[in-house]
């Protein structure tokens, strides 16, 4: 019975996101008045909140954070990555998210990340755009993961600095969650492009994004967003 209820509500989450990720194409006009929706490119060694540091921050990554000004902030929790990568021109780049501060500590999350529009990422249904992947230690024990890519009706932000998004989302009956990592994607570097080309991978945040615990502590979620750290691809 538990696995059947948490199938049902992966599915609703993920039905959130997505016509999220629809519908935003439409509603641009209103994305500087209403703090749904936030971009973020970060590079190597940046996070997306790190005070005082050299991480680019959007303005709709500060309308992000208006959504938990409120929120009591923690000294420490999850921090989610991105990996640096290496591949050589056409080939497939193994890109890995992954988790630390959060072992047996969490229980859903739903997250976009970002890549340049020049690199196609590996779907296993292209009809269906859902993304090929390969799952870590760390969601061993989900009750269900889906991963789509985002490939139309952009959000303006994302058209406007020509990226795509890969968006996913797990679930576990319990704080089932633990450190490592979440999950592998797979990107094509150009056949043309250049060594030493660096692509960086990054995030957009959803009002329908999440990274929760079973206690549902939004102080939890809050430190996972604006710490998480962006990644990249090398070509060599």
């Amino acid at each position: 019975m538990k696995h059947k209820f948490s199938a049902a509500l992966l599915a609703l989450v993920m039905s959130a996101s997505v016509t999220g990720c629809l519908d935003s194409g439409k509603s641009s006009s209103k994305v500087a008045e209403i703090p749904t929706q936030a971009t973020v490119s970060a590079t190597e060694g940046e996070t997306a909140a790190e005070e005082g540091g050299s991480a680019e921050i959007s303005e709709s990554m500060e309308l992000m954070r208006l959504k938990y000004a409120d929120t009591p902030a923690l000294e420490s929790g999850p921090v989610i990555k991105l990996s640096n990568t290496s591949a050589k021109p056409g080939e497939m780049a193994e890109v890995t998210v992954s988790i630390t501060g959060a072992e047996k500590k969490w229980n859903m999350c739903g997250i976009h990340i970002t890549y340049p529009e020049v690199l196609k990422c590996k779907l296993a249904d292209e009809e269906e755009l859902m993304a090929d992947f390969e799952p870590g230690e760390a969601i061993k024990a989900n009750a269900g993961f889906i991963a789509m890519d985002w490939q139309k009706n952009l959000a303006p932000e994302l058209e406007r600095d020509h990226k795509r998004s890969v968006f996913f989302t797990t679930m576990f009956t319990d704080n089932g969650g633990k450190d490592g990592n979440i999950v592998t994607f797979f990107f094509k570097i150009p056949d043309d492009a250049q060594p030493g080309t660096v692509y960086d991978l990054g995030y957009y945040y959803m009002d329908t994004d999440m990274f929760r615990n079973q206690e549902n502590d939004m102080s939890f979620e809050k430190y996972a967003f604006e710490h998480l750290e962006g990644g990249s691809i090398t070509v060599r």
